[in-house]
């Protein structure tokens, strides 16, 4: 997390896209022990005008919490499904104001794309489709 805070706090585009927005995020990878993933993972961080000021594991209270299965995370890092489609589809749930997280798509495909930066290890039967580092 704290390599995205890096990475994130450095891109001027992502900056721009995001300067109108503040909030915390609690993000929570749910487990799948028959694949491997025995418990959830939670991180979450806070955001203020583009810049991401906090990041943490484990669970706070946030403005925002998005849920889903370990699998689902992985095929939207991969770009194997957008965010927001996975929200449309309910297979991300959002606690807090869904429309705000809507508005706010162009800031977060930007931010995946940065994540697909950092080089990411998965864990269980998702370890094959770990990723390098994309220029």
């Amino acid at each position: 997390m704290n390599e995205v805070m890096k990475r994130t706090n450095a891109d001027a585009e992502y900056e721009r896209l995001s300067k109108e927005e503040t909030g915390s995020f609690t993000m929570i990878l749910g487990a799948e022990p028959a694949n491997g993933i025995p418990k959830p993972i939670v991180v979450g961080y806070r955001e203020e005008k583009g810049k991401i000021l906090e990041v943490w594991e484990g669970e706070r209270q946030t403005d925002f919490v998005l849920s889903g299965p370990y699998s689902v995370w992985v095929d939207i890092l991969l770009g194997k499904l957008g965010a927001n489609k996975a929200f449309v589809m309910r297979k991300l749930k959002v606690r807090g104001n869904f429309l705000r997280i809507l508005q706010s798509s162009d800031s977060t495909m930007k931010w995946l794309d940065i994540l697909r930066t950092i080089p990411t290890e998965f864990e269980g039967s998702y370890a094959p489709l770990s990723m390098k580092a994309v220029p």
